[in-house]
């Protein structure tokens, strides 16, 4: 099942996909806002190559939802963390594993177990998931989803 961006949604394309500091994601956190992390390293290619080529899109479709997507680089060099809060921020998110993307709804981390998701089409299943949870935590009946 593909995702498709709400045709409601006026936000310009440009700029979706957030680069953020683990700072930001805990502001953000602390605020209970819903947006999704998305965890990468400068080593991957999985990270720097085949996720790369589908990740914006990823980001621009959940932003037409109103969800943004932060990517955070906390590895320039294998296991090398470029700082203590960026080490933090990954044991809070599950450890290694790379890209690994995580979703927080309303400032909880909710869903963090989605390792090399780097397809377009397993990005789109996961965007669909991540539609589903924020829907059924807002208290609306499978029928009242989000059209995707």
């Amino acid at each position: 099942m593909k995702i498709k961006p709400d045709p409601n949604d006026k936000t310009p394309s440009a700029n979706t996909l957030q680069i953020a500091e683990p700072a930001e994601v805990n502001r953000r956190i602390a605020a209970g806002d819903t947006f999704v992390v998305n965890v990468v390293t400068a080593w991957c290619p999985d990270c720097t190559e085949r996720q790369k080529l589908h990740i914006v899109d990823f980001a621009q479709k959940m932003k037409s939802h109103g969800i943004d997507v932060l990517q955070v680089t906390v590895q320039l060099q294998r296991g090398c963390f470029r700082s203590a809060e960026h080490e933090q921020m990954t044991t809070l998110f599950g450890g290694h594993g790379y890209p690994r993307t995580v979703f927080i709804n309303h400032g909880d981390v909710v869903d963090q177990n989605n390792v090399e998701i780097i397809t377009e089409e397993t990005l789109s299943e996961l965007a669909v998931k991540f539609l589903q949870i924020r829907d059924e935590s807002s208290g609306l009946h499978k029928e009242e989803t989000t059209v995707l």
